[in-house]
């Protein structure tokens, strides 16, 4: 089943494929696509999964995948600003210990029940799997106990009052599983979520298929097809076509003309991932504040939205947009000012400019390779000559968690609360992918993350900002809009954190 080289579909292979269905052989095309039956959804997505261990991944959109079969306790409620119950039912916080009431009758996929044993395991495989890329989200706990089946208590090293946010997403395995299929777990993907895992291609595709013995409401859909369409072109091809029903990252240029579509509707919304630059401290020429600072200076944020983007995407005011807990309005963006940017650079000791490498993604994100050409011309003007390097995006993910980067671009998406997004970045001794120091941070962030009191927690987070802002470890660049294209007949609406929710998505009658 598993095989090892890229099935991920370019435009010319989907275009093949177009034509074969239009000639009524696509049932012997390459890639073997059919219009999609009205009880099976396909999506055509950006990105694709790299390994069927649900903890080796942290992408926003992956996270959502992974939610059909595997469950959380907790899921997020965008509209009330709050968590809602997952597998967890009810919680309280009491000092450094959080008790979380866990749902009764619920089993797994293999028949096994779901109690809190299985959540102690989970977390324990999380924070000690090689693999994973999710553990810094759990380093603050120090325990987790199971008095019985279903309670669980969790004991932080502090009082840990954004606990919920950093256990949203992480999803529950089976311990049963673990201890009866031992490696070859993940082969399975045995989870408690409405879809059961149904087949993997790495590259290729991702099926899923309704679980008849899901403890919640059943999913309208039967089947779900998950498959990677990195390029642009491809994707929209899909949705034209009728062979995806469901697309994400719809191009700028594209949203018009897709708009006239009488199959296609275009669903958008703004969402909560940031782009910025990265400039890693524990790399020279960025253990130097007025270098940090010159960078700053030698962006144009406003040119790159206006001109790369077509407005598409959201100015920032630091690097929280107005949804997010802390955001501070008060906060004024760094001007382009490339003779600024010379003067700071002649005095940290570099009269005559500098070379650096600027290592970015291309498809990741919408116009990414764009958006670094951009800025690599803005910074040219302040005496920045950047060498952009542009590397297969499994070993950028790979180098960028490693630390190896000193100035990168990247985003963060899902942010609401940003405990965990501080943490992975810029809390000391947490993480290699942004080596920050800074003791008054460090200080603040601890105090903020064991404050119950909501309005005083939100002002050292708004303290937080201002710190970052003044030290410029990062340049922030834009939020996000994310755009999606839907066919006319499938009724289902976005949720702003990336995730493709197709659980609740239904034909119409």
């Amino acid at each position: 089943m598993f095989i090892k080289r890229d099935l991920s579909i370019s435009r010319r292979e989907f275009a093949r494929a177009v034509v074969g269905a239009a000639a009524g052989i696509a049932g012997s095309s390459k890639l073997g696509w059919a219009v999609a039956p009205r009880d099976r959804i396909v999506v055509a997505m950006s990105v694709g999964i790299d390994s069927v261990n649900p903890y080796a991944h942290s992408d926003s959109p992956l996270y959502g995948l992974w939610g059909h079969i595997m469950e959380s306790l907790v899921d997020t409620d965008y509209e009330r600003k709050n968590f809602s119950p997952e597998l967890a039912t009810a919680w309280s916080p009491k000092g450094n210990e959080w008790t979380f009431q866990l749902r009764k009758g619920v089993t797994f996929h293999d028949g096994s029940p779901f109690t809190a044993k299985d959540v102690a395991y989970s977390y324990e495989r999380l924070v000690k799997d090689k693999q994973s890329l999710q553990a810094p989200n759990l380093s603050d706990i120090k325990e987790v106990k199971a008095p019985d089946d279903y309670t669980l208590v969790i004991v932080t090293q502090r009082p840990k009052v954004a606990l919920l946010g950093l256990l949203y997403n992480r999803v529950i395995l089976s311990q049963k599983a673990a201890e009866r299929l031992g490696e070859r777990l993940d082969d399975q993907a045995i989870g408690t979520g409405p879809y059961r895992f149904a087949g993997w291609q790495r590259g290729g595709h991702f099926t899923m298929r309704r679980n008849e013995k899901y403890w919640g409401a059943a999913p309208s859909v039967r089947e779900i097809v998950w498959r990677p369409v990195k390029e642009d072109a491809a994707r929209i091809a899909a949705i034209e076509s009728g062979q995806a029903d469901i697309i994400n990252q719809v191009p700028v240029h594209e949203i018009d003309r897709l708009k006239r579509n009488p199959r296609v509707r275009v669903e958008m919304l703004r969402g909560l991932r940031v782009l910025y630059i990265g400039l890693n401290p524990a790399h020279k020429p960025f253990d130097n504040k007025l270098v940090r600072q010159a960078f700053n200076y030698a962006v144009d944020q406003e040119a790159i939205i206006k001109h790369v983007h077509e407005n598409q995407v959201y100015g920032l005011k630091g690097l929280l947009g107005p949804q997010m807990l802390g955001y501070d309005d008060q906060l004024e963006n760094y001007p382009y000012d490339p003779e600024k940017a010379k003067k700071l650079l002649a005095e940290a000791g570099y009269p005559n400019g500098l070379t650096v490498d600027f290592n970015t993604h291309a498809g990741r994100y919408q116009k990414d390779r764009e958006t670094a050409q951009a800025i690599a011309s803005q910074m040219a003007k302040a005496g920045i000559k950047t060498d952009i390097k542009a590397a297969e995006y499994a070993i950028y993910e790979e180098e960028f968690n490693n630390g190896k980067y000193g100035m990168y671009m990247f985003g963060r998406g899902s942010i609401t609360d940003p405990e965990a997004f501080y943490i992975r970045y810029f809390r000391s001794g947490r993480g290699k992918r942004l080596s920050y120091k800074n003791s008054d941070f460090d200080r603040i962030f601890d105090q903020q993350s064991e404050t119950f009191d909501s309005a005083k927690r939100e002002e050292m987070l708004r303290q937080l900002g201002k710190i970052l802002h003044e030290d410029c470890p990062v340049i922030p660049l834009y939020n996000t809009a994310d755009v999606y294209a839907v066919r006319r007949e499938v009724i289902w609406k976005p949720r702003p954190d990336e995730k493709i929710p197709v659980v609740n998505a239904r034909f119409q009658s």
